[in-house]
């Protein structure tokens, strides 16, 4: 008898909520200082027609003060759902943000019924690489992409859902 791989429920001490458009601000100056207000904005708005559409979803993840300090997001493709976008503030790494937003999002995706998540790094981002494979995720594709700072190799890794076992 296989054992399913169970995926677990989000750190409840780490308040992951739905992205509000107040939240560029924040993420602009703590996460993407080097990117165009608007750039953020624009992400923002994005996600949030996402979410109304029932096509995905934006979470930011917030201290106990509630400031914003990451952020993520989700979009539902016809094959998959992706996880995109995320990010966590320098100071906030290493801390559960990043898992307890990809936990969250892909929960959302399991309840809007789609049949896999795909979620993508840098080839050169080993650290984040190694967060998805533990929480799952498994090597799919390689593609060349320009992520901001020319072309690069990224890696996106692939968990079926229907070989997961949420707790």
């Amino acid at each position: 008898m296989t054992l399913l791989p169970v995926f677990q429920s989000p750190d409840p001490n780490l308040l992951v909520r739905p992205v509000r458009l107040t939240d560029a601000e924040p993420l602009h100056a703590r996460c993407w200082p080097q990117r165009s207000f608007m750039t953020v904005y624009n992400m923002l708005t994005r996600a949030l027609q996402y979410a109304k559409d029932e096509r995905g979803l934006g979470v930011v993840v917030v201290d106990a003060a509630g400031a914003v300090q990451g952020y993520g997001q989700m979009a539902v493709w016809p094959s998959c759902a992706e996880v995109s976008d995320l990010v966590v503030a320098e100071a906030y790494r290493s801390q559960g943000c990043g898992t307890a937003m990809i936990q969250h999002l892909v929960r959302a995706a399991y309840r809007l019924g789609t049949p896999a998540v795909e979620i993508g790094a840098a080839v050169s981002n080993t650290r984040a690489i190694r967060l998805y494979q533990r929480l799952g995720f498994e090597d799919s594709h390689t593609l060349t992409l320009n992520l901001g700072s020319g072309q690069e190799p990224v890696l996106f890794l692939r968990l079926e859902l229907q070989n997961v076992k949420f707790g």
